[in-house]
């Protein structure tokens, strides 16, 4: 849908004649619910004929993007002031581009710092008082009408959620909240994955590629000349959604537990997808490349028909730490397949005696996104290895998770649903950072 069809935050910043303060507030709501769906509909209409955004449409989605954001602070302040108050849009302009402006550098955001607590920092959410705001807590409200057992924060995001036709959109800060916990499950992340916030559908993280070497010299000699090199990483955002069908009945008669429980189960599902494309991703639109199909990536195949954990034993990570090393990185832990951690802990000596892992072997983080019935040669039963510097794998977060309850779709039937709706890219910093084992058989 084009961008100026639908209303905008400057149109709505004043109350229009004959309508009521409440009905003010209810435009901007269906002003942002409608911009939503024509986000939705750009990349549902790209994706049935896969293939990316078009220019023109990137633009509009931008554009989109851009005035929800907007809408979304002219609704906080007109439900945070006196009935009757408007809204100063020169301020909504101002609060933008400072909120956008406030980081000059690149953000990089290491595995223990907080995504909510970024974008609180720059403008995607308004500061949050200490309570958390349960995803369960607000589906649970939406369905039985029920608001006792909210907390502050969960009252004000009952206030704040969008309703859009047939549905409630959760506010950025609760679904900067899900990424965290998905971040904190997803094993990727535990092993030092970094996040990078994106500000625009693209974006370019620069890298270093070469530098000046020192070397000594004679008096009154030369100086020896360097220069750095430069390049670029670029991520560009690609989208990724599911729905999650639950009864009302279930919900009405779970509760409280539902609460902990559709948390626990939309991070997991996130964290599993984040694991299996960031290690496995083939790189054709709309799934992001991983690490397996990156260019520099060490790929060690062992054997014409793989090789068993008996005859590869603790060698084979101690080699591929050391294969990392000799790029000039420091690796920081390995992923593999629980079958892989089973076989490794079941190996003995030539008594029957286990054996311990051989000093300075790095953390290990098994995960079930790594598939163990992989084809090499005349065998059926492969595996692989992931060992890296884990800092090296940079996921680009440019939306969401969007959370969006939708009360109408399927109410025919009894049912309510969540869609989880979230746009980012996975792209590695230096490739040499990485190395794969192949045809690891149990």
């Amino acid at each position: 849908m084009p961008t100026n069809t639908l209303p905008t935050a400057a149109s709505l910043t004043e109350r229009q004649p004959g309508q009521t303060f409440q009905q003010h507030i209810e435009a901007v709501r269906q002003a942002q619910g409608a911009r939503l769906g024509a986000m939705q509909a750009l990349t549902d209409n790209a994706s049935v004929e896969g293939r990316d955004l078009l220019a023109s449409e990137q633009r509009d989605f931008n554009a989109h993007d851009d005035e929800i954001r907007r809408l979304g602070i002219v609704l906080r302040r007109l439900e945070n002031s006196p009935e009757g108050s408007t809204v100063d849009y020169s301020q909504i302009i101002m609060t933008g581009s400072t909120s956008r402006a406030a980081t000059p550098e690149l953000p990089l955001l290491t595995r223990s710092q907080s995504f909510a607590d970024w974008t609180s920092r720059h403008g995607h959410g308004e500061p949050q008082p200490n309570e958390d705001v349960r995803l369960g807590a607000l589906l649970r409200t939406w369905v039985t009408g029920r608001r006792d057992g909210l907390n502050d924060s969960e009252l004000r995001a009952m206030a704040e959620g969008t309703a859009t036709a047939g549905g409630h959109l959760v506010p950025t800060p609760t679904a900067a909240q899900l990424i965290d916990r998905a971040r904190n499950v997803a094993r990727v992340f535990q092993a030092g994955a970094t996040t990078v916030p994106m500000d625009s559908a693209t974006l370019k993280v620069p890298r270093l590629t070469g530098s000046s070497a020192p070397a000594w010299r004679n008096e009154n000699a030369a100086v020896a000349e360097g220069d750095l090199t430069l390049d670029s990483v670029t991520l560009t955002a690609r989208s990724m959604a599911f729905l999650v069908k639950m009864s009302r009945e279930l919900i009405e008669d779970s509760d409280p537990s539902i609460v902990g429980v559709v948390e626990r189960d939309l991070a997991a599902q996130v964290a599993l997808e984040l694991d299996r494309v960031a290690l496995r991703g083939t790189g054709t639109a709309p799934e992001p490349r991983g690490i397996l199909n990156q260019t520099g990536v060490t790929l060690t195949a062992h054997g014409t028909n793989g090789g068993t954990l008996t005859a590869l034993g603790y060698d084979m990570l101690i080699d591929a730490q050391a294969a990392i090393r000799a790029q000039n990185f420091e690796p920081t832990a390995i992923i593999d397949a629980p079958r892989t951690e089973q076989g490794l802990a079941k190996l003995k000596d030539s008594t029957g005696q286990y054996l311990q892992p051989p000093a300075g072997l790095l953390p290990r983080y098994p995960t079930n996104q790594i598939p163990t019935n992989l084809t090499v040669g005349t065998s059926t039963d492969c595996s692989e290895v992931y060992t890296g510097d884990w800092s090296q794998l940079y996921f680009g977060l440019r939306t969401g998770p969007m959370t969006i309850q939708l009360v109408e779709r399927y109410a025919d039937v009894g049912q309510v649903a969540l869609m989880i709706w979230m746009r980012g890219d996975i792209a590695l910093a230096h490739g040499q950072a990485f190395a794969v084992d192949t045809g690891v058989r149990g």
